[in-house]
């Protein structure tokens, strides 16, 4: 039986999920003792993928646009600082779970483009 490239990406996208949710239980506990960081730390509130996102929208002002993603807020947060964006087009960034808590991503709030 021929498997499809699309199929072996699919699986091997919920393995690493899966995977990553299981890391993420095991060191849940582990971090949450450790030294505090001088960075930014997570958001009191968990922020889901940010609405309306420009992909299901039409592309209407305002919206999220989907940039990229890291394994934690303070990577993300720290490309987003270090990285700067077009502040004529986006007014800010948002980093927000996505893949079912497995992932963060950043999404710039587009007002004008």
């Amino acid at each position: 039986m021929k498997t499809s490239m699309k199929t072996k990406l699919r699986r091997t996208a919920a393995a690493l999920t899966a995977a990553l949710a299981l890391c993420a239980l095991g060191t849940t506990t582990a971090t949450a003792s450790g030294p505090a960081r001088a960075h930014a730390a997570a958001p009191a509130r968990i922020m889901e993928s940010p609405k309306p996102d420009c992909a299901d929208n039409g592309n209407v002002n305002p919206c999220y646009e989907y940039q990229t993603w890291f394994w934690t807020f303070d990577n993300c947060n720290q490309y987003a600082y270090s990285h700067p964006y077009d502040r004529n087009r986006y007014d800010r960034h948002v980093c927000a779970v996505f893949s079912g808590g497995a992932n963060v991503g950043l999404w710039f709030h587009k007002v004008r483009g």
